[in-house]
């Protein structure tokens, strides 16, 4: 039980004492221990917690908030053994299973995880965190066609999100199809995330004689990141406090025209504010890769290679609204170092990498990445985002498959710097099936590391095709696993043309329009303006 109260004293320094024993009752305990853990004190919570446990060995609750804890510090074995013992304690709370297969999530074990949400909801049909999680992780498995996927968020949104529709009163904003327009972004992930490098160029070159800005952050963190992207705006508010209730209230009184979500049902998403329809245009966008399922959300904006006219149209609530370019406009990081030369002409050797998270990485990658350092003699794998418990997996599958031990390295997630660092030592990037990466994607390019991408039929595995089709390098895109093999073995053997992608892509980048922020805020807003219009030219509800 103390594994977890060491990992965190190497955190904080020596820690605090144990305070001595008390006469409280293991409830009296929990209470104290519970505080502390909402507090974020989380070596009195554990202590406190481990108090309970020594005078109630089974607590169920005591268990389940030191697997909390674990989660919390990213301890995943030590948050799945007290998940598991609190399950066993009490089998039937929804919210211990849930909380599990969250875990099991981050360890890349989705099977398992899909198991735990199904269990969740099994016991508690209408945990809406269940079933959030559960149709986040059918979009990562190969198992599961598109219809299903559609049809489980439908499923949701019947449940949780529609039945506040009835309840939306009508929306009075003023029909002039040229006025100036109330834009809002509602995100938990205003901050150095993933989400800021492809929303900044939108808020950064907003037209502010066409549209007024409004960006309600209800994220726990606020860092230099979230500072600089209020800058950029007209109206900076931060709602993590407001119920949504009250948040639709608050975008309501603001007046927004066109209310954007840019978390589908990621995590700390607020999707049940959308579900009161506080604007009467609504769309979602860029981080989520399918539906919401909503009757209340509008729009969906995507481009023609994610979402093929005529093609995908089906697996979506929403009208898709195709921008005329890539639908990503990635803006670098200036702290980002240069691009490193060709590692391959120093080791003699290259070096292949997948640096998605554990989640993406299926059985059938496992078996193609085989195959393709099995036909570059020498080569090696790098891993990165991978925690320990989640390693195996990776490992039994590629040594099984003939691959020695020694060539394969995994990282867990690492600090920025040093996982832009890891880009040094790598050749060539392989991305995910049927979940493409996105960021990485971009990183590993601007970095200079040429990215081989898998495609298929939904937007989820063709976000690699839209980003390298941008760049003029779709040849870089295989359409089937034999070509994907293919690709990166012939690649990896082509040293002057590896070593020529490597110094020219960054330069490739800056002349595409994966980085023309101000043309890409032209193409959104005129969206926007478009959508307006039509709006307006309708008669009201």
């Amino acid at each position: 039980m103390k594994m977890l109260f060491k990992s965190l004293l190497r955190n904080i320094g020596r820690g605090s004492p144990k305070p001595p024993p008390t006469a409280l009752t293991p409830q009296e305990l929990l209470v104290e221990a519970r505080a502390r853990f909402d507090a974020n004190d989380l070596v009195r919570a554990q202590l406190l917690f481990e108090d309970v446990l020594e005078l109630d060995p089974e607590n169920a609750d005591a268990l389940h908030f030191l697997g909390l804890t674990g989660h919390r510090i990213r301890d995943l074995g030590f948050a799945m053994e007290y998940f598991e013992r609190s399950i066993k304690a009490r089998p039937n709370d929804a919210v211990f299973h849930n909380n599990l297969g969250s875990v099991l999530v981050q360890a890349g074990r989705t099977e398992e995880a899909t198991a735990c949400f199904r269990k969740a909801l099994e016991i508690d049909p209408g945990l809406n965190i269940a079933h959030g999680n559960l149709i986040c992780i059918m979009i990562l498995l190969e198992s599961m066609r598109p219809e299903e996927v559609y049809a489980e968020h439908v499923a949701w949104a019947k449940i949780h999100a529609d039945p506040l529709l009835a309840q939306a009163a009508p929306h009075n904003n003023s029909r002039e199809p040229e006025r100036r327009l109330r834009l809002g972004y509602l995100s938990a992930d205003f901050r150095q995330h993933a989400l800021s490098y492809f929303i900044e160029p939108a808020l950064a070159q907003h037209d502010g004689t066409a549209f007024e800005v409004f960006c309600y952050h209800s994220g726990r963190i606020a860092d230099d990141v979230t500072r600089r992207l209020a800058q950029h705006v007209e109206h900076w508010r931060e709602v993590l406090d407001l119920d949504d209730a009250t948040l639709a209230a608050q975008i309501r009184d603001d007046g927004i025209d066109i209310l954007v979500d840019l978390s589908g049902h990621l995590r700390d998403n607020r999707l049940m504010v959308f579900a009161r329809k506080p604007a009467p245009i609504q769309m979602t966008y860029l981080a989520y890769p399918n539906t919401t399922g909503m009757r209340a959300m509008d729009y969906r904006l995507t481009d023609a290679v994610c979402d093929p006219p005529g093609v995908t149209e089906r697996y979506y609530r929403e009208t898709l609204v195709r921008l005329p370019r890539c639908m990503w406009c990635y803006r670098p990081s200036p702290d980002m170092p240069e691009v490193a030369p060709p590692p391959a002409q120093a080791s003699g050797a290259v070096t292949f990498a997948s640096m998605n998270g554990a989640s993406k990485i299926t059985p059938r990658m496992l078996a193609l990445w085989a195959r393709i350092l099995a036909q570059t003699p020498g080569s090696r794998m790098v891993f990165s985002t991978v925690p320990e418990q989640g390693r195996a997996r990776i490992r039994d599958a590629l040594t099984q498959a003939g691959i020695a031990e020694s060539r394969i390295s995994m990282h867990d997630r690492l600090p920025t710097e040093d996982f832009w660092a890891l880009y040094a030592g790598i050749d060539i990037l392989l991305d995910t099936f049927p979940m493409n990466g996105g960021t990485t994607t971009c990183e590993a390019l601007w970095l200079g590391v040429p990215v081989v991408s898998r495609s298929g039929d939904i937007f989820q595995s063709r976000a690699g095709l839209s980003i390298l089709g941008s760049l003029g390098l779709n040849e870089l895109v295989a359409g089937s696993d034999e070509d994907y093999v293919h690709i990166a073995v012939e690649l990896a053997r082509d040293s002057a043309r590896l070593a020529a992608l490597r110094a020219g892509q960054r330069e490739r980048m800056r002349a595409s329009p994966l980085t023309d922020a101000r043309g890409y805020a032209r193409d959104l807003e005129a969206a926007y303006r478009g959508i307006w219009r039509a709006w307006c030219g309708r008669s009201p509800q």
